[in-house]
């Protein structure tokens, strides 16, 4: 359940273009508590963390969520 408080801040610093949406690169402080798999709230939309490591997040967005 979405609590509403925000835990952290973080900046997109990449939007690349993938076969289906688009992939988000995002520094956060958070990244190194994260792993694959976790579910991030960004904005209200849960994005799934496919890459967390140096401070950055990856995460997949589809055509869908972009809509």
């Amino acid at each position: 359940m979405f609590t509403g408080l925000v835990e952290a801040v973080g900046e997109i610093v990449e939007s690349k273009p993938t076969g289906g949406g688009v992939r988000l690169r995002i520094e956060a402080p958070l990244a190194a508590a994260l792993a694959p798999g976790d579910s991030l709230a960004v904005n209200g939309v849960c994005l799934t963390v496919i890459v967390a490591e140096s401070g950055q997040i990856h995460a997949d967005v589809g055509p869908e969520t972009l809509r």
